[in-house]
């Protein structure tokens, strides 16, 4: 037992060895470095860890029951009587005596196996402690990089309503604007300054929840979290799968499971008591004084067996049997808690994330096209084209959109997280060793089996096809209801976009209805790539109109084949700040692609755009000369 134990503590020495690589005075930090901190200095971790301990060592002094007892007994003394010959004397006695224990009842044994199992459900308890912290900190972790971003966007929102107010203001100013215009930007003015406080009290309140998990706040820069890797393979598969795959490693559900046998064990010691109990003893002894007093030192050995066998006690055993039945009961119904915890949690994190799946990239295209449109409008204003009051919504659309795909994709990470915890295996996914730890072949008197669709069935809970109108397809002709314009379209006919019976297409009129943001340079087919000679005043994304001609070569590539689109891309240097940097090479693109649109006549579907900021260097160093080359609109004409 003292080798497991040893075994256990190298196993929190190898995480402590994985938490000494991170330096708390780093400027950045990683989601795995934060994991191994708090996991290692968290006290609830450190309480389950000891319970672990203590555990250990019940099982040991459970096993002293089969080992004998040896007692020394001694005793010097004065004595003054007013009888016998020696009246006043000092005397002194000694005895060493052994004690075998050889029959019980099974008591001892019964404790033992109950004590191994206990131990293996504090094991399990320090596994399950470990993934809640672990999970605590990724949410911690993400809600950080969230409010950030979000803040980021509030504050580049104010920014811009700064500048409309301070361009209104001077017009007021100059008599050719309207006051009532002013009033209109200023209220969404305060509207913005509002969304900028409200995401600094969000994030100092993540702050303090990080700070309180891992003991220091986060680093400036943290690293991106993407769990999508380490995602289970049955996470494609229907909740029933994903559920048996989750209660074979799920350290909460196998703690309820080994308490129950614990407790059984319980029954066993219980009904030990109804048993006699024999004891093989022997003994040695000597004193300066015979049984008269007088000074004869005299010794006395024996060896013999007791038997002793209780007749009544009170009711006591019998109320020890119904405590430990009770006990049994208990543990039951904490395993059916667990497995309803367990599984709702499992249920919620799988429909959340099947569902954020489909709705991010909807999200991101929103994102887009309000970005593009928020760029014409801003350029339309300024020429008289468009009312303050149409660039003030496209504004807060573009702000509303923006904060939807963003909270999506954290919330998609979050809800990874949580069905990688649930489900035990979040440390694992993260990397965080916990190699050296004991197994629980190591610590149980039996490892168990359970068929957990009699313990915990797998139910599925999440609507099925015929009650989600956004895949409710009645006829099964693969065009779902609210676009079906033909609901009772013969069964294995082609149909068109709408739904109905689709006539042979005439291959002079056939046009690809496909979207050019459904592509990025990574998996479209790509015709061929060119730099747009289009340059930018500093920290600025608007495109002077004189630079129009510039995308007269992709214009004309669009109007000769209707089943060409574009990706414009913007990049950035390396110089500055990467998430500004970001941040303006999306700007710029979704400004060329928006002049684009608006000179070329062409459908925008055929037209998107992206930023990739510092990530795609053509020289990856910050010259003069590096920053100039790295600084660029690029067009990608691809194949729809």
């Amino acid at each position: 037992m003292k080798k497991i134990l040893t075994v256990c503590l190298l196993g929190l020495v190898s995480l402590s060895l994985f938490a000494q690589e991170y330096s708390p005075g780093m400027g950045s930090a990683s989601l795995e470095q934060y994991v191994s901190k708090a996991i290692n200095s968290n006290p609830e971790v450190q309480a389950s860890w000891r319970q672990l301990k203590i555990a250990m060592e019940d099982v040991d002094i459970a096993k002293s029951g089969y080992r004998p007892t040896v007692d020394v007994l001694a005793t010097s003394a004065y004595t003054d009587r007013n009888y016998g010959l020696d009246q006043e004397y000092a005397g002194h006695t000694a005895e060493i005596r052994l004690t075998q224990l050889l029959y019980d009842g099974f008591f001892t044994s019964s404790e033992i196996s109950r004590f191994k199992q206990a131990q293996v459900v504090r094991y399990y308890e320090l596994l399950g402690e470990i993934e809640q912290k672990s999970l605590e900190t990724t949410q911690a972790y993400l809600d950080v990089q969230l409010y950030r971003e979000l803040l980021s966007l509030a504050e580049n929102n104010l920014i811009t309503h700064v500048d409309v107010f301070k361009q209104i203001e001077e017009s007021v100013i100059a008599g050719v604007g309207r006051r009532a215009d002013l009033e209109q930007v200023s209220g969404r003015l305060s509207l913005s300054e509002s969304n900028v406080l409200t995401e600094l009290s969000n994030l100092h309140d993540v702050t303090a929840r990080f700070l309180r998990l891992v003991g220091e706040k986060p680093a400036a820069n943290l690293t991106d979290v993407s769990l999508a890797s380490a995602m289970p393979q049955s996470v494609e598969m229907d909740i029933q799968s994903v559920l048996l795959a989750a209660y074979e490693t799920s350290p909460s559900f196998n703690a309820t499971i080994y308490n129950i046998d614990a407790q059984r064990f319980a029954i066993d010691s219980a009904r030990s008591r109804y048993q006699p109990q024999i004891d093989l003893t022997a003994s040695y002894g000597a004193q300066t004084r015979d049984e008269a007093a007088l000074n004869n030192t005299i010794s006395e050995a024996s060896v013999g067996v007791n038997f002793s066998y209780n007749i009544y006690n009170g009711g006591a055993d019998r109320a020890a049997i119904r405590q430990a039945l009770s006990q049994v009961d208990l543990a039951k119904d904490l395993r059916d808690k667990a497995c309803v915890d367990m599984r709702q949690t499992i249920q919620i994190a799988h429909n959340d994330i099947s569902n954020l799946t489909e709705q991010i990239p909807s999200l991101n295209a929103h994102r887009l096209s309000s970005d593009r449109v928020k760029s014409a409008y801003m350029d339309q204003f300024t020429i008289g084209e468009r009312s303050l009051l149409d660039l003030l919504d496209s504004e807060n659309e573009f702000y509303e959109s923006s904060r939807a795909y963003i909270q999506a994709t954290f919330t998609l990470e979050n809800a990874r997280a949580r069905l990688l915890a649930a489900s035990g295996v979040l440390i694992k996914a993260l990397g965080v060793s916990r190699e050296g730890v004991a197994s629980v072949s190591e610590l149980a008197e039996k490892e168990l089996g359970y068929d957990p669709n009699h313990i915990c069935p797998a139910v599925r809970t999440s609507l099925d096809d015929a009650s989600n109108i956004l895949k409710r397809d009645s006829d099964a002709d693969g065009i779902i209801d609210i676009w079906d314009d033909c609901v009772n379209s013969t069964i294995g006919a082609k149909v068109d976009d709408f739904g109905c019976e689709a006539k042979a297409p005439d291959p002079q009129t056939m046009t690809m209805p496909a979207n050019a943001a459904d592509y990025t340079l990574d998996d479209a087919d790509v015709i061929t790539s060119f730099s747009i000679d289009i340059s930018f005043a500093s920290n600025s994304s608007k495109v002077s109109k004189e630079y129009a001609s510039s995308l007269n070569k992709v214009i004309d590539a669009l109007t000769s084949s209707d089943t060409t689109g574009v990706i414009i891309h913007g990049h950035a240097s390396l110089d500055g700040d990467a998430a500004y940097n970001q941040r303006l090479s999306e700007r710029r693109a979704s400004a060329v692609a928006a002049m684009l649109i608006e000179t070329a006549g062409v459908d925008s579907r055929r037209i998107t755009s992206v930023g990739y900021g510092e990530t795609r260097p053509i020289v990856n160093e910050e010259s003069q000369s590096a920053n100039e080359q790295n600084r660029r609109i690029e067009a990608t004409l691809i194949q729809l």
